[in-house]
């Protein structure tokens, strides 16, 4: 083999074992990029670390527009895509419970079926227009999930009318982003709380 052969040789040989040196640091600065671009949202969307599995899912959400003495409407449809038979439940939580009425509370879901729940939400007549009502629907089936509700009240009706279609199955994948949660509760209530809760809610 000639001089200038080996020359060739060498520099191929010398040109990949370089590239194969600087082949961690490239990926390291690569994953160190994508990092930082889903921190900052401008990431890949499935990179995106959902709520804890043990809370309800968000479902949605619903607006409504009401006059005072007005009534709205939510229909909440939930499929069971399962192949047991399966109890829905539907509550309203916090103030918004006061509010609604709930058309049932409770069904039994076929596998594979389908079964509307109807909110019924109505607006006193002595709640003043500018006031704004927010709160959840739950729903607990296979998982639970929660329909975020907000009431606007306006001197004219808006919108009455909202749909809800909630898809009632299990998760038997184990997700990657399942090992970044650790429990970080809230502190515990104080008397102190408990008694601002109160008057906030009589005020």
């Amino acid at each position: 083999m000639n001089e200038a052969g080996n020359g060739i040789d060498t520099r191929a040989i010398t040109d990949a074992f370089t590239a194969l040196l600087g082949a961690p640091a490239q990926m390291a600065a690569t994953l160190a990029g994508s990092l930082a671009g889903a921190a900052s949202g401008l990431g890949s969307p499935g990179c995106a670390i959902p709520p804890p599995c043990w809370e309800p899912r968000p479902a949605g959400r619903c607006t409504l527009v009401l006059p005072p003495g007005c009534t709205g409407t939510i229909r909440v449809h939930v499929a069971n895509c399962g192949w047991s038979r399966r109890v829905v439940r539907l509550t309203a939580a916090g103030r918004l419970a006061a509010w609604t009425k709930l058309e049932p509370t409770a069904q039994v879901v076929d596998p594979q079926s389908r079964v509307t729940f109807v909110a019924r939400i109505r607006v006193p007549e002595d709640v003043k227009p500018g006031e704004t009502l927010m709160g959840p629907l739950l729903v607990r089936g296979c998982v639970d999930h929660f329909v975020r509700v907000e009431v606007i009240v306006a001197e004219e009706g808006g919108r009455a009318l909202c749909e809800v279609a909630i898809e009632d199955c299990a998760d038997s994948i184990h997700h990657w982003y399942d090992h970044f949660y650790c429990p970080r509760p809230c502190r515990p209530s104080t008397r102190k709380d408990e008694a601002y809760g109160k008057d906030a809610a009589h005020g």
